[in-house]
Formats: C-alpha cells, sequence, structure tokens
C-alpha cells in the first residue's frame, strides 16, 4: 500500500508538471491561445500520464517478475530458453549498480578520474556481465536443461472467462469513448 501511494505521489507530480506546460505553452490553429482549448489540451495530456504511468505502475507493484514470465511460458507459449533468460537478466540487474560502484571505486584508487559513462567504466560491466551469461549457461546445460524437453511446473496460470470479459471490456470502453469523443481526442 505504502508502494502505491509513493507512486500515486510521483505520478501527480509528473501529471501537474504536464497540464501545466500544456496550459501554458498550448498554440491553437488561432493566433493566439484560448483558455478553454489550452485547459482541455492539458487535462489531455495529463490523463495520459494517469493513464499509462498507473496502468503500468499498478501492474508493476502487484506482479511477480517470475509470475508474469511463468504466465508468459504457459499462455502465450514462449520458448524456455527465451524465459529463463529473462529470468536469469531481471536477476542479474540489481548487480550492475554494485560492480559499477566496484568498477568506479577501483579507478579512483589508481588515481584515475572519469565522467559517468566513461568507455572505462562501461567496457569492464559489459565484460562481466557477458561472463555472468556465460557462467549462467554453463551452470544450465550442465544441469541438463534442453528447451526441447516438456516442462512440468509447480504452478499453472490460468486466464478464466473473467479476465478475458475484463480484457473485452476495457476494449470496448476504449473503442466507445473513441466513437463518442474521437472528434476531440485527436485535435
Amino acid at each position: 500500500m505504502k508502494k502505491l501511494l509513493l507512486l500515486s505521489v510521483f505520478l501527480t507530480l509528473a501529471a501537474a508538471g504536464v497540464f501545466f506546460t500544456g496550459l501554458i505553452f498550448y498554440r491553437g490553429k488561432q493566433h493566439g491561445t484560448t483558455n478553454t482549448a489550452s485547459l482541455q489540451y492539458g487535462i489531455g495530456l495529463a490523463s495520459r500520464i494517469y493513464c499509462f504511468g498507473f496502468t503500468g505502475s499498478l501492474f508493476a507493484a502487484t506482479t511477480s517478475m517470475t509470475a508474469f514470465i511463468y504466465s508468459l511460458q504457459q499462455q502465450l507459449h514462449l520458448p524456455p530458453i527465451f524465459a529463463y533468460g529473462l529470468m536469469a537478466a531481471f536477476h542479474m540487474a540489481p548487480m550492475i549498480p554494485h560492480e559499477y560502484r566496484n568498477t568506479v571505486n577501483s579507478l579512483r584508487s589508481r588515481g584515475i578520474t572519469n565522467n559517468y559513462f566513461s568507455i572505462k567504466i562501461i567496457t569492464p560491466l559489459l565484460v562481466k556481465t557477458i561472463r555472468w551469461s556465460e557462467l549462467l549457461a554453463t551452470a544450465m546445460t550442465s544441469r541438463g536443461f534442453s528447451s526441447d524437453e516438456t516442462r512440468t511446473y509447480s504452478q499453472h496460470y490460468v486466464i478464466n472467462w473473467p479476465d478475458w470479459l475484463f480484457c473485452a471490456g476495457l476494449l470496448g470502453l476504449g473503442l466507445l469513448l473513441t466513437i463518442f469523443h474521437g472528434d476531440n481526442l485527436f485535435k
């Protein structure tokens, strides 16, 4: 709950910034700006932040990445080699900032100072990530991983009829809004 509240605060700040930017810098097809048109433009921009930001943030905050990847593998038949590669990448990502700090500190101890995206910092990071991925691939192969064999799962993710109904309802709502208010949406 605290995470969702914090996300909503940041999204509200972003939406307020975009709203005032649209309100102040709107230029209509007339020679000047009109208050109503600029207000509609600002609200339209801010509502996009809320629509896409809250949808994505709510999904990210309430869904575990492992469950999402397993669901993709079971429902959309994502090949296991890609699924486990995605999981490995998401589990390795938190190690990259630590290695970045280690590389910067190691260069500083030698008296070498660089900017944030120096080739002297990025190259060791790329080498380490390639090494990690090769070690992981070797470990998976040595433990008998094969993408050709059928797999069993401890948890099965299914899409039920309420899920399909919810998806169809969202698509229908979007279609109805586009039909009845489409002239205001695409100005």
